[in-house]
């Protein structure tokens, strides 16, 4: 039994090893869009959703300075470094077998998180043929070759541009065929529904975020589906608690990494459905 107990405490062991491995020498990290203060900075190799393209609702990049500055506007990117299965390449020379066509270099990139007052966070470029097959359990790592140190008002101290292979952010990805987002920009709570096909189920996200005071001053939700199954996908959105005010709200269908369906609203209401609408995959 001790043996047993040895080998599995030794396994688990080097199982956190190589989960570790992911960008540990990165010095920039994402936080949590939760209000806290300070933020919640995240793991270095933290897993994320994947989105909808060209646009993010991860958590934004962040990273302390002395003196109490913080990162500002990051200008500039290089090309991802990924890595699975004991390999490395950066992701425009990331081959595995079948994969058609290759990524591009830009695939990766940062962009304002919708919502977030041009905080920026984790996006991507909308995938074509195959790609979305290989995006699951992948460490990504994002140089920063470009970017603004910010003075506790907000105010540009310095810009630095570098080539430091220190300088990045990293990541895993969570990838999955159909999913159904909304993001809004208020403290209130919005509960999303989706209803796929028949035999897919019903899957309802609700984060209670609508703290109103003390809360983050935007909210998201996401739902998602293990197999692209045919058919059609109901969407309910219901603007659960208003903190006294009008929201401005984004739903979005993104099915193998493309965007299928997008809808844009307000609601000023509680408790009331606020948006029913489907799409077809």
């Amino acid at each position: 039994m001790f043996k047993l107990s040895l080998v599995a405490a030794l396994l688990a062991a080097a199982a956190w090893t190589v989960n570790a491995q992911c960008g540990r020498t990165c010095r920039f990290r994402i936080c949590e869009l939760n209000g806290s203060s300070p933020p919640e900075m995240r793991p270095k190799g933290a897993q994320i959703l994947l989105r909808g393209p060209d646009t993010s609702r991860t958590g934004y990049i962040c990273r302390n300075f002395p003196n109490g500055r913080t990162l500002g506007v990051v200008e500039r990117t290089g090309t991802a470094t990924v890595s699975k299965d004991g390999r490395t390449d950066e992701i425009d020379e990331y081959e595995p077998p079948n994969l058609s066509p290759n990524f591009p270099a830009d695939y990766f990139q940062l962009h304002n998180i919708l919502y977030a007052r041009g905080l920026q966070g984790i996006g991507r470029h909308a995938s074509s043929g195959n790609q979305e097959d290989f995006l699951d359990g992948l460490c990504v790592t994002l140089p920063i070759t470009r970017y603004n140190i910010a003075n506790t008002d907000g105010s540009v101290y310095r810009t630095i541009s570098t080539s430091d292979p220190r300088d990045c952010v990293s990541f895993k990805t969570i990838n999955k065929p159909v999913l159904v987002e909304v993001a809004w920009d208020s403290a209130d709570d919005f509960d999303l529904s989706v209803q796929g096909p028949d035999g897919s189920g019903r899957r309802i996200r609700d984060n209670n975020i609508g703290r109103c005071q003390g809360g983050p001053p935007q909210g998201k939700e996401a739902v998602v589906f293990d197999t692209a199954k045919p058919g059609t996908y109901e969407i309910k959105l219901l603007h659960y608690n208003n903190c006294g005010g009008r929201t401005r709200f984004t739903v979005n269908g993104i099915v193998n990494g493309v965007r299928v369906f997008q809808r844009r609203g307000r609601s000023s209401v509680d408790g009331r459905i606020v948006l029913e609408a489907s799409f077809e995959v």
